[in-house]
């Protein structure tokens, strides 16, 4: 189901083919509890099911987009015996892993707009975006070996695609923490704008892409997200089968009358 959590930790709002999702928990650097996970996790499955979700622009309240996982909460832990913290860690881990997936699963585009600090599993959501956009003061914290733990939370899969393999090494194993200027040259941010102007650049694409020609745009994602597993036959093999299906679309047609008429197409997927 497509709702806001019942703790308001996150909020969501669906307008215009975007849904946005806003992590509401400004006063605890908008770290993720526990509890929500399952609920995040159910929001993309329904927005994947959903074809009035053509995109998702995630945004944080406040001052930080997300300090990703509720590190208060593992003082309890710590008070454990070893055998059983392992034991809840690994009861634990699977709904994040359920969660990643989810997001990862998502077939439209996904925007992000970063103001302050993204840390730990919070890095996540800009780097799988396929838009990242900040303000001067977005910063991308590798925090995860400060309280002596290895990465999580999928950024161990994203990261590499992003910077490459020997960067996130460095990123990973220094405990990194990069600016918004850095994060433009690492390509971790497609954009850097205005602090006042962050949240309206962010809505100006998430809506520029909701209006895209759907089969087409979720072909391309798929055909760049796929091809690092494939051979050139392969590739080829899927861009034939994406312009075949694409051309039987009725987005095709209105595409082509579109630019003979010289007008902004109005794709009927869209509508």
């Amino acid at each position: 189901m497509i709702a806001s959590a019942e703790d308001d930790s996150y909020l969501v709002e669906l307008t215009d083919g975007v849904l946005r999702l806003s992590f509401n928990r400004p006063q605890f650097g908008n770290a993720i509890p526990k509890t929500a996970v399952p609920g995040l996790t159910q929001l993309f499955h329904a927005a994947q099911a959903d074809p009035s979700v053509r995109c998702i622009w995630v945004r944080g309240e406040g001052k930080i987009f997300s300090a990703g996982g509720d590190v208060a909460s593992f003082a309890q832990s710590i008070e454990q015996d070893v055998a059983t913290r392992q034991a809840d860690f690994a009861r634990r881990l699977p709904l994040a892993r359920g969660l990643v997936e989810a997001i990862a699963a998502f077939d439209r585009p996904i925007v992000t707009s970063v103001r302050g600090a993204a840390a730990g599993a919070g890095l996540f959501y800009p780097l799988v975006a396929d838009y990242a956009i900040g303000d001067d003061s977005a910063t991308f914290v590798f925090a995860h070996q400060k309280v002596g733990l290895s990465p999580d939370g999928g950024v161990t899969a994203v990261l590499p695609q992003v910077v490459g393999t020997r960067m996130a090494r460095m990123l990973l194993m220094t405990a990194a923490k990069v600016d918004a200027q850095e994060a433009l040259r690492l390509g971790m941010l497609h954009r850097i704008v205005a602090a006042d102007a962050l949240e309206q650049e962010a809505m100006k694409m998430a809506v520029r892409l909701a209006r895209a020609p759907q089969l087409a745009i979720t072909r391309a994602k798929k055909l760049v997200n796929d091809a690092p597993k494939q051979s050139l036959a392969q590739i080829l093999d899927a861009e034939t089968d994406g312009i075949v299906a694409c051309v039987g679309d009725p987005d095709f047609e209105e595409g082509v009358r579109a630019f003979l008429e010289k007008r902004s197409a109005v794709f009927p997927s869209t509508r």
